[in-house]
């Protein structure tokens, strides 16, 4: 899993994808074939897979994904709230971020949604 992509994904085209369906969650509609429609599943699925993930003190990835990526909360701000030092929040979030990929692959497969978003 190449980090950095997942990374310019909340940068970047998360945001973009929240501006282009409202930010309102709809269920799956996959006969829809337009450009909108499409989308619209991407942020399903995407919100689909962060409420899926693991919220535990020893594994805090969605809080991570939620308050790093999603709010833009800075790293000395999210150290307090998961409960670790730097350099141990350094590596959850890599954790979160291999974590997300890996749980966006499986729904994807679970809801049969195709062209699959990987990160190589």
């Amino acid at each position: 899993m190449n980090i950095k992509q997942i990374k310019h994904f909340f940068k970047n085209d998360y945001h973009r994808l929240v501006l282009m369906t409202g930010g309102k969650t709809t269920p799956l509609d996959l006969t829809n074939k337009s450009r909108l429609g499409y989308y619209q599943n991407v942020f399903n699925v995407v919100s689909i897979t962060i409420a899926e993930m693991e919220n535990t003190p020893r594994h805090p990835y969605k809080k991570i994904i939620v308050e790093r990526f999603i709010n833009h909360n800075r790293l000395q701000d999210l150290e307090p709230l998961i409960g670790y030092r730097h350099s141990a929040t350094c590596k959850k979030i890599n954790e979160a971020l291999v974590c997300f990929a890996t749980e966006l692959q499986r729904q994807q497969i679970k809801y049969n949604f195709y062209p699959l978003i990987e990160f190589e």
